[in-house]
């Protein structure tokens, strides 16, 4: 080992041997370390402890930390860190927001200490408010950078209110809660937070948020809900949003249960949060009516506004289980809280349209108010059930309209009011639910003027009527009141009716049944079985009749009084009715009998009524009757009573199979049938012993006996006669009659020859008062004799007297003479001869000449008259000739046929001499017509001719050929003057010019008819005259006119052409096939520039009518039902009428006619105001005009009365077939001039359909007789304040408000406002000067009787003296008062006079006060006389100086003296009075101290001067 190695050695032992006893030291030093900073570390920890576990601690650690910055301001209330602190009054201050809370308990999260956060595991925040400190201004919001020095964590915060205020806005959100919300900077996260905005909560929401510069962006999801959807069971709804806080947009998704998507666009930021979006409907089930499952398969709601209110709009299908299938659209406006108005919605269904508008509102309970119509709607539509169909009127066109509320219950009325039909009323009223059970329903139901066709009883035409239900689970009582108006088509007889029902598990039960006619009543009771899918209408009744007269229902019924009972039973459907009458009982007392006689019918019976369905109009369809019982008189048995019927039959025939009855009527066995189908035919066998017809019917009194078998049949192809074995006699309303004989005679229609086919009269004697017919022999030798001197008799509205004979003899050779005269004859006064004859033997001789003549002197008809006509025929039968003619006071025809009968019997001949001669024209055939009338083929044959007048030519160009199989005419017109044909125009009608053309036309049996026809006229005039002959005919020149008329392939072929300087120029053509059942037709109409002018005439009450109007357009359609597409405009249309008082002018009318429906927009002026009018014309069914009118300072002017200023928006409907107009609107006159007319005959004169009405008769009756149109008006009048009524030499400002209306016939028009005097004025009246006060006109009922208010006085010699006016216009009261202690005759005096009389009030007895009165009422007649001269006078004494000067009358009895009188100045007064009974006159001057004291001179026989004092007690 070397010495280094040694020495290494050596110190490594050295060192173990020191290690031992270092490293005890170093662990005691490290130990004493690691407890010390133990110690520290606990010490800390302890403190942290203490501090973050006690409010001293916890609050001194926050305001250590919060002491460094100036954002955050708080005050401490309690609570540590540990478990959580409490603060109020919370200030945190950012440069663009203040942020304050109230109060707030927060509990800090790990990450506040670790990662140096504001980290809230939890927060219970008290009103937020976050408030902007931009400062006021329009500008919108600014969205300046938000963002925390710090970073908020928050796990979990609820705040019970947030407010974000700005200086214009607030928006609250209440109720909100933060999830794993992180504020960095200035970005925002949040999950499953959720608020409440009222309008809207929100809920699950979860996005990011940017509040760095600029508008906010944002991201999120959530679900939202809405309070008011929520009634229409929509609860969530999903919204994805993104963009920006400045604009939102968010896709939105529902299910109510079906899927409902959409969009929307918000701006929460702006004033009231502007919004706008979208629903899309697709294959969507409405949440609303459930049980009609509505279903939309397309459309879409969209909506704009804000949170005030949304517009929206919807255009969607919807159809539903029991809702037609149609398309709709709406328009509405919501302010999202309280109600939603609804401008309009459209539904188009069932072939037509629904039109709806009004108000929906929840505030504090639901109510409505909604109005519409119904147009064109399908009342057979598939969705209607069949039991509804049945009783719905033809045409469903209608206003419709319901108010009503959800408020302690249901409560609403509805109305329809059809615009051709009636109108109903439906009122609901149901209490509010307050146990399991719930309230009866109240339902009344009125309706007015029904008359068309109803199931169960035909044609029901009922003026007014009620239906009263009260509705509950177990019945429904029915309380039912109509009244029935009495029409042909009718099966119920008019009357009122009254029934009480109750309804119970489908039975309804009749307690009570009323009937009430003019005189008498029906009642009874029933049980009805109604109708269901199972079972047909079934009942039975019982019926009681107490003193009813039957002829107040059939005018013909044998008893007037009628009591006794009925019991029947039946079954019906609704076009059939089967009833049984098990028991009659009925006693009646014979009409029209000297002395009273009471019948008694018993029995059994049953009857079947058959209706036709509601579309084929409704009425009578068929009937059976089946009795079996017994008449007999309760004062007389005779016979047995019996009486049999069976009858059966429609309205166009009656069977009788059996008519049988022995006992008060006598005996009668009776069948047989009368039927109308084809004329009027008869089967009838009777035999009758003492029959009394007036036990059936009453208007024929009498008794007859005998034997009658009748058949026969009269038509235009066959008339057939046949009465056999007839022998009868009696009396019929005190006339015997007495009949016959045998008679049988047959004509056809296949006649040859003059006999007819079959005649046989066996000594037929025919009697009825003094008017005989007897007729003997056959068709081989006929005598006829007439002898019927009272025609009258016979027939009541026959007159005049017929006698003479016919002999006809077919052996050995055809003869006929006669000689039949009829005098004075009259047929219901519509038509007169004065004489009527025929007279001679018709030529049937080969050989021997015979004539006949049939002569008529003084044909009268209305005010046409033919003074004597003539048929004479002469000669024999190959040989004779027939000669017509004719005469009255303006022309005169002849013509004659010569010619005869061949061996083949046809007739060869000519027509000969023809001649027609008038006043302006006359017509000379101008040679002979060859005639020849084939027996064989039965075919008429005309040669060709010419008639011509001077320069005239009418020629038959070519044969004329008729018979059953062919035909052909035609003619040819050459200058043929119209003039000549003037006598054969309508009345008021001239029409010249030369004609020129030509017409064909030909056909063939079972062809279609060929014609081919041009007709022109030149240079013509148009002559057309008025009905009241002082208005100014017209006369229009005319260029060209033609026609042309032509057959084609398609059908006819019409054209018209005009041309005229005055009238314009058109043309219509149209092609239209007549020959098929619609007659289809296509063409075109063009008018341009036709002259108004030419319609005056026609438009009676016209006195300008100017403008042009122009026309094109296509016709299409059918005849019956033509449409037109086209074209019309009017231009400078000018319209001026006697009794309105407006002058239109400009007017420009353009009108696009659509088929069936003419569309008007148009505006005009009067003055210098502008109205505009827009409207339809519908004549698809009935013709109806609705029409709008407004209008802006439109001037009304009725010289002198009226001159006015007025503003217009009025609605009309018309219906012009049934005579009704409906008007609606307001009229504003913002300014007019109202003057008092003279006291002279009326100023405009009474129109000819002017009716008057006499005092106290009832004007409603007599409107209602003189049916006039029924008007329905609902107008308010708004008076402005420059409204004045010039009158009482005053102009009197009136204001006031007036709402105007009237419902038909049924009341007269009705007001309710008022209208007075705006301001205190100085009026005119009993010839002085009074203040009116007050004058009031309120309108609570009829506009010819307001209540008045009317209050005038006067100041006379420092008192007041005045008259009110109180009550009603048509009976007012009257009343004089005063304040200077005067009677009513003094006070009167004073009014009259103008003055107060001293001296006279004090007379008491009885004599002086005749004397006062007669004095004052001659002072006061002279003074009104005189007071008509007040405005002269104050004219005069205007230009002297004086004012108010005035002639009056003074003094009493002989003292009476005219007086001039006036103020020099206002206390200076002169008077000079002339004597009226004395001459002498007075000068008079007083001076006016004071109120009370004033000096007079006067100077008259005697002079003095005076000094007054006046005082009262």
């Amino acid at each position: 080992m070397t010495d280094a190695e040694h020495q290494d050695v050596q110190n490594e032992q050295e060192n173990n041997q020191l290690e031992p006893e270092a490293t005890p030291k170093k662990r005691r030093l490290l130990r004493n370390i690691f407890w010390s900073v133990l110690l520290v570390v606990i010490l800390l920890i302890a403190a942290l402890a203490v501090m973050f576990s006690t409010d001293k601690g916890s609050k001194f650690l926050l305001d250590r930390v919060v002491a460094s910055q100036q954002i955050i301001y708080y005050e401490y209330e309690g609570g540590n860190l540990l478990k959580g602190i409490i603060l109020k009054n919370i200030l945190v201050t950012l440069k663009p927001v203040d942020i304050k809370i109230d109060r707030a308990d927060i509990s800090l999260g790990w990450r506040a200490i670790l990662n140096k956060e504001i980290h809230l595991s939890h927060a219970n925040v008290n009103n937020l408010r976050v408030i902007s400190k931009s400062p006021s201004s329009d500008e919108p919001f600014k969205f300046n950078e938000i963002k925390l020095p710090f970073i908020l964590r928050l796990d979990k915060a609820d705040v019970d209110h947030l407010q974000i205020q700005t200086v214009s806005a607030k928006v609250d959100f209440n109720d909100v809660h933060l999830e794993n919300a992180l504020w960095s900077g200035t970005a925002l996260r949040f999950e499953n937070s959720r608020m409440d905005m009222g309008y809207l909560s929100v809920k699950n929401a979860t996005g990011n948020m940017d509040f760095k510069q600029g508008d906010y962006p944002l991201n999120a999801r959530v679900i939202v809900k809405l309070p008011s959807l929520k009634s229409i069971n929509v609860e969530d709804i999903y919204v994805q949003a993104r963009g920006s806080l400045a604009t939102i947009q968010a896709g939105i998704a529902t299910k109510t249960p079906d899927m409902l998507t959409g969009w929307a666009v918000i701006h929460p930021m702006r004033q009231n949060v502007p919004m706008s979006g979208a629903l899309n409907f697709k294959d969507y089930h409405w949440p609303l009516l459930l049980d009609q499952q509505l279903l939309s398969k397309s459309g879409v709601a969209k909506f704009e506004g804000d949170i005030k209110g949304l517009t929206i709009d919807v255009n969607t299908d919807i159809s539903g289980k029991n809702i037609p299938q149609g398309q709709y659209i709406a328009s509405a406006h919501t302010d999202l809280l309280h109600q939603l108005n609804i401008h309009n919605i459209n539904g188009q269904l069932m072939g037509g349209a629904v039109n709806a508008a009004g108000l929906v509102s929840w505030q504090d309970h639901v109510h409505w108010d909604i109005q519409g119509r119904l147009d064109r709607i399908n009342p057979k539509d598939k969705i209607i059930p069949q039991v509804i169909q049945d009783f719905l009127p033809p045409s469903l066109d209608a206003k419709i309209g319901s108010v009503g509320a959800l408020k302690a219950g249901m409560h609403l009325t509805a109305n329809v009011d059809f615009d051709q039909y009636e109108a109903w009323n439906v009122k609901l009223d149901q209490a509010e639910q307050k146990g399991k059970k719930p309230e009866p329903m109240m339902l009344n139901v009125d309706w007015k003027n029904i008359d068309r066709a109803v199931p169960y009883v035909g044609w029901l035409s009922s003026e007014q009527g009620q239906v009263s239900l009260a509705l509950d689970e177990a019945r429904q009582n029915i309380q039912v009141a109509t009244v029935l108006r009495q029409h042909e088509k009718g099966s119920l007889p008019a009357g009122k009716y009254n029934a009480q029902l109750n309804l119970k598990n489908n039975d309804l039960h009749v307690p009570s049944f009323n009937y009430q006619a003019d005189k008498g009543n029906l009642s009874g009771s029933a049980v009805v079985e109604l109708p269901t899918d199972k079972r047909q209408l079934k009942w039975n009744a019982l019926l009681n009749a107490k003193d009813f007269n039957p002829q107040s229902i059939v005018t013909t019924a044998p008893v007037n009084l009628l009591n006794g009972q009925i019991k029947a039973n039946g079954f019906a459907k609704p076009n059939q009715q089967i009833i049984q009458f098990d028991a009659i009982n009925l006693t009646g007392c014979i009409a029209n009998q000297a002395k009273p006689e009471t019948i008694q019918l018993t029995g059994k019976s049953t009857a079947a009524i058959i209706f036709h369905e509601p579309k084929a109009g409704g009425g009578f369809k068929a009937f059976a009757v089946n009795y079996d019982g017994a008449l007999n008189a309760v004062q007389l048995k005779q016979g047995s009573g019996l009486l049999k019927l069976r009858v059966a039959g429609t309205p166009e025939l009656i069977k009788i199979e059996q008519l049988q009855h022995d006992g008060v009527a006598g005996k009668v066995l009776a069948n047989g049938l009368v039927h109308t189908s084809n004329g009027i035919g008869w089967d009838i066998n009777a035999s009758l012993v003492r029959f009394k017809p007036h036990y059936f019917v009453s208007s024929i009194q009498g008794e007859v006996s005998g034997n009658v078998k009748t058949q026969g049949n009269w038509s235009d192809k066959l008339k057939k006669i046949n009465i056999q074995q007839l022998n009868i006699a009696g009396i019929i309303n005190n006339k015997p009659i007495r009949g016959k004989g045998n008679l049988a005679v047959v004509l056809d229609s296949n006649l040859k020859g003059f006999m007819p086919q079959q005649f046989e009269a066996n000594n037929l004697f025919l009697s009825y008062a003094n008017n005989q017919v007897q007729a003997t022999g056959n068709a081989q030798n006929l005598k006829l004799n007439v002898n019927a001197p009272a025609l009258y008799e016979i027939y009541p509205g026959l007159r005049g007297k017929a006698y003479g004979y016919l002999n006809l003899k077919a052996q050995p050779r055809f003869s006929a003479t006669a000689n039949l005269a009829v005098d004075g004859f009259a047929f219901n006064d519509s038509i007169t001869i004065k004489k009527l004859s025929l007279k001679g033997e018709l030529p049937t001789s080969e050989t021997t000449s015979s004539k006949m003549i049939a002569q008529m002197d003084t044909l009268r008809s209305g005010n046409r008259e033919i003074q004597h006509a003539a048929i004479t025929l002469s000669g024999t039968r190959k040989a004779h000739l027939l000669q017509l003619q004719g005469w009255n006071y303006y022309s005169k025809f002849y013509v004659q046929l010569a010619g005869g009968f061949s061996t083949q019997n046809d007739w060869l001949g000519q027509i000969q001499k023809g001649e027609f001669d008038s006043v302006r024209a006359h017509l000379v055939q101008q040679q002979n017509a060859p005639v020849i009338f084939s027996s064989a083929k039965t075919e008429l044959y005309v040669g060709q001719h010419c008639w011509m007048s001077q320069q005239s030519k009418l020629c038959f160009d070519q044969p004329i050929r008729v018979s059953k199989q062919q035909g052909n005419v035609s003619f040819v017109t050459q200058n043929l003057d119209l003039n000549d044909f003037a006598s054969f125009m309508p009345e008021g009608l001239a029409l010249t010019g030369k004609l020129n053309g030509y017409a064909k036309a030909s056909w063939v049996q079972g062809g279609q008819p060929k014609i081919d026809a041009k007709l022109v006229t030149r240079n013509g005039l148009i002559g057309i005259a008025t009905e009241d002959p002082d208005d100014i005919s017209t006369s229009l020149n005319y260029d060209e006119a033609s026609v042309i008329v032509k057959s084609m392939k398609d059908g006819l072929l019409l054209r018209t052409d005009v041309k005229a300087p005055n009238i314009g120029t058109g043309y219509a053509s149209v092609m239209i096939n007549p020959y098929i059942a619609s007659k289809p037709m296509q063409g075109e109409v063009a008018f341009n520039e036709v002259q108004l002018k030419i319609l005056k005439p026609f438009i009676a009450d016209i006195r300008k009518l100017e403008g042009t109007l122009s026309f094109a357009g296509k016709i299409s359609g059918t005849l019956t039902q033509p449409l037109f597409n086209g074209d019309l405009r009017l231009r400078n249309g000018q319209v001026s009428m006697i009794s309105l008082p407006v002058n239109l002018s400009n007017i420009q009318l353009y009108t696009s006619i659509r088929q069936d429906v003419a569309m008007i927009n148009g505006a005009f002026n009067s003055g210098q105001g502008v109205g505009k009018i827009t409207g339809s014309i519908d004549w698809k069914n009935d013709p109806r005009i609705q029409l709008k009118l407004n209008g802006d300072k439109l001037l009304i002017r009725q010289a002198p009365l009226v001159t006015a200023v007025v503003d217009t928006d009025v609605d009309v409907d018309i219906l012009p077939l049934s005579k009704r107009v409906t008007v609606k609107g307001k009229v504003d006159v913002p300014r007019a001039l109202i003057s008092m007319p003279e006291a002279s005959p009326s100023v405009v004169n009474v129109s000819p359909d002017v009716r008057i009405v006499k005092e106290g008769v009832n004007q409603l009756a007599i409107l209602k007789a003189a049916k006039p149109w029924d008007i329905r008006a609902d107008v308010s009048v708004n008076l402005g304040d420059k409204v004045i009524f010039q009158g009482f030499n005053s102009r009197i400002p009136l204001v006031g408000r007036l709402y105007l209306s009237q419902r038909g016939l049924e009341t007269a028009m009705r007001a309710n406002g008022a209208i007075g005097v705006s301001q205190k004025v100085t009026i005119e009246a009993y010839g002085q000067s009074l203040d009116l006060n007050r004058a009031i006109a309120r309108f609570n009922g009829p506009l010819s009787n307001p209540t008045l208010d009317v209050d005038a006085n006067k100041n006379i010699s420092g008192s007041t003296v005045g008259v009110r006016v109180t009550g009603t216009a048509s009976s007012p009261n009257i009343q004089v008062y005063n304040d200077a202690g005067l009677s009513d005759q003094e006070a009167m005096n004073a009014l009259l006079t103008g003055r107060i009389n001293e001296g006279s009030s004090g007379l008491s007895n009885a004599e002086g006060f005749k004397t006062d009165v007669n004095n004052t009422i001659a002072a006061a007649g002279i003074s009104l006389g005189l007071g008509g001269t007040r405005a002269f006078t104050n004219q005069i004494g205007r230009t002297f100086g004086l004012s108010g000067l005035s002639l009056d009358a003074q003094g009493t009895g002989d003292d009476t003296q005219v007086s001039l009188t006036g103020y020099i100045t206002p206390d200076l007064y002169i008077r000079y009075g002339v004597g009226v009974f004395t001459p002498v006159n007075k000068l008079t001057l007083r001076y006016q101290i004071n109120k009370r004291l004033y000096l007079e001179a006067s100077q008259s026989l005697e002079k003095a001067i005076d000094v007054f004092y006046h005082w009262r007690f």
